[in-house]
């Protein structure tokens, strides 16, 4: 009687398939879940009366549609996707920390350069040098702020790759776990379909850590592997864990091994490049743009002079960490070059200045060998501090000392063999340091000989200026030579041999040494954490060198503090303080929308992609009840079927009674 195994058969296919409908409606919103769909075969037939007549139907497998190429599609573009939005959110929180505004490093730094140029309008003005100096402290403390908050954020950025990195454990333990089940399954002979599902969802949820795929091995075992195969993760887990490294950078590990491994994709990816390069780089540039608002500010406030005059005593805020090795190696707070430091020593009872030069090789002379050359020059003691490493510069005996770089009001005349004597006066403002030596056409006597000439040159022989001072020159007035300075000659007479050499200085430090030691400086500190103004200045605002010749009213020093704002750094890649800080602004914005157009197209890529997927693996409640409407048919009828063979059987049994 094979009608009832026909028929059995039939029941047992229709309830198998009506269970496997039931189970796609009821995931119909599950995430990751792939419909399944019962696929059937008709049985070996028997051989009856010379006829193959058929014996039912089997259920050979039920299987889990699913696109294999879309799935790794998604898989990458989940990573992808994962690594934008993370890079967006870091991007988002460091330009809402560049954006301009009240109370923001812009604002400081407009201010701070506002306030210099009212002070070089008037220099006089307290409470002016007072807004001044307040302005001064706030963009310090502008500066720090920012750099507390970039630190802060590196902080929430390294505890979120901790967080990321206990996540990727559990959820290689629970995937290493179902593989293990998966194996089991498959080994009994069965696909676990559900299984699978949900190790797949587990996978999608790593991928949004760390980039991973999965592959089937052909003895059944499931395996993912991580990090572009670096890893694989197949019934045992792997334990990672983040590592911090000797050169300042932060990876990802497996276990105990001590090499980082490259990551591809993911957030862990994006944390990891915030924390090595996108959040140093800005840290670094906001460093390097304070500490050279710093330095530049710092070196030519040393080249002035306070409304008191020159120094008596200037004390080295900034030490070296060693001040016997030569200055390349002595680990200054700011570079420093070789080239000439010119000194200026005024003897106090006369107003007679000189102005020294001293050459300073940073490749061989150490802190202390420039210590003993400024002790060499007459009027001037340099001493270094053994304990802090800084460098004192003292006025000895009836002199002071200043760094501004005037003309000597009375050059040295030691090659002057006649009775005149000249004087000079006014501020130099030519382009770069100079030797002038001035010549007489013949011997003569001044205001009187007809003829009789002076002639500037400069250092390579170029003549300057030449000025008639015999016939109708009223001895002991000023004439202008050039770049502001005037000469005057007294009466007297000068002989054809007679020559007269001045320096002239534009800069009066060429090595930086000033602004690394912290002579006459501004501020005081190192980094931004650390930068204050000078506490002395502080306490008394009259000792800002606003000047360079400490006259009331002049304020030269003060103007060119102020131009510095206009100055095009070669450190900061020709660019001013202001459009270097509105760089690095306009760079935060650039990373929000590179991240976020990456963002959005990932997104885009990734619905279409979604809709690929759920074409094939999606449950369409409409179809499945349609599906379920044909099988309960069919079950009806293999039903109808058995009853009536029954009712066969039943006939033919009341006929053999």
């Amino acid at each position: 009687m094979k009608a009832f195994d026909i028929g059995l058969s039939a029941l047992k296919a229709q309830q198998q398939t009506l269970s496997v409908l039931g189970n796609n409606l009821a995931n119909a919103a599950t995430p990751g879940y792939h419909r399944q769909r019962v696929e059937l075969a008709n049985r070996a037939p028997l051989k009856n009366d010379n006829f193959h007549v058929g014996t039912g139907v089997d259920v050979i497998r039920i299987s889990r549609l699913r696109d294999s190429a879309v799935e790794t599609a998604l898989l990458r573009n989940s990573s992808e996707t994962a690594t934008s939005q993370q890079t967006l959110e870091i991007a988002k929180r460091i330009e809402a920390l560049m954006t301009p505004g009240d109370a923001t490093v812009h604002a400081s730094l407009s201010n701070f350069f506002n306030r210099l140029e009212k002070m070089s309008n008037s220099p006089q003005d307290l409470t002016v040098r007072q807004e001044f100096l307040a302005s001064a402290s706030e963009l310090m403390d502008s500066f720090n702020t920012l750099q507390q908050q970039m630190t802060s954020l590196k902080r929430d950025v390294r505890l979120a790759v901790e967080d990321g990195v206990k996540q990727v454990n559990q959820l290689n333990t629970d995937i290493a776990g179902l593989n293990s089940q998966i194996f089991q399954a498959r080994s009994n002979g069965s696909e676990p379909n559900d299984l699978l599902d949900r190790r797949d969802q587990l996978l999608t949820n790593l991928t949004e850590w760390i980039d991973a795929d999965s592959e089937t091995l052909t003895n059944g075992r499931e395996q993912v592997l991580v990090a572009g195969g670096a890893v694989v993760v197949g019934s045992q887990s792997v334990a990672f864990r983040s590592r911090d490294y000797s050169n300042g950078t932060t990876g990802i590990s497996v276990n105990e091994l001590p090499n980082a491994i490259n990551l591809n994709s993911g957030r862990l990816q994006a944390l990891t490049t915030a924390l090595n390069e996108t959040l140093p780089a800005f840290s670094d540039r906001l460093r390097d743009l304070s500490r050279e608002i710093v330095r530049n500010i710092d070196q030519q406030h040393a080249q002035g002079i306070s409304d008191q005059g020159p120094f008596s005593v200037l004390l080295g805020a900034r030490g070296l960490k060693d001040t016997s090795v030569a200055l390349n190696y002595a680990g200054a707070d700011f570079p420093i070059s070789s080239g000439d430091l010119y000194i200026t020593v005024t003897e106090d009872a006369t107003g007679i200045r000189r102005t020294e030069k001293v050459s300073i090789n940073t490749t061989t002379e150490s802190l202390t060998d420039v210590a003993a050359k400024l002790s060499s020059i007459s009027g001037v003691v340099a001493s270094v501090d053994p304990v802090r490493k800084t460098m004192m510069i003292s006025a000895g005996g009836p002199y002071s000392i200043d760094f501004a770089g005037r003309p000597d009001n009375v050059p040295v005349l030691t090659s002057m063999t006649g009775t005149a004597r000249p004087t000079f006066s006014g501020i130099y403002t030519g382009a770069t340091n100079n030797q002038w030596n001035v010549t007489f056409s013949g011997a003569g006597t001044v205001g009187v000989t007809a003829g009789l000439k002076a002639t500037i040159k400069d250092s390579a022989g170029q003549v300057i200026a030449v000025k008639d001072i015999g016939a109708g020159y009223v001895a002991g007035t000023d004439f202008q030579v050039a770049d502001g300075v005037s000469m005057q000659i007294a009466a007297g007479t000068v002989l054809a041999p007679d020559t007269v050499s001045l320096s002239v200085v534009n800069n009066p430090d060429e090595t930086g040494i000033l602004s690394a030691l912290g002579i006459n400086s501004l501020f005081e500190g190192s980094e931004p954490a650390m930068f204050r103004v000078r506490s002395e200045l502080r306490q008394n605002p009259g000792r800002l060198s606003t000047s360079v010749t400490g006259l009331p009213g002049e304020a030269v020093n003060a103007a060119a503090l102020a131009n510095i704002r206009d100055l095009r750094m070669a450190s900061l890649s020709n660019r001013t303080f202001v459009e270097d800080l509105a760089d690095l602004t306009a760079e935060s914005g650039l990373l929000v929308q590179a991240a976020d157009s990456q963002s959005t197209q990932l997104q885009a890529f990734q619905a279409r992609l979604n809709a690929d997927r759920d074409a094939l693996s999606g449950v369409d409640i409409n179809q499945e009840m349609l599906e379920m409407m044909q099988t309960q048919r069919a079950y009806q009828a293999a039903a109808k079927y058995l009853s009536t063979a029954d009712q066969m059987l039943d006939d033919l049994f009341q006929l053999a009674r």
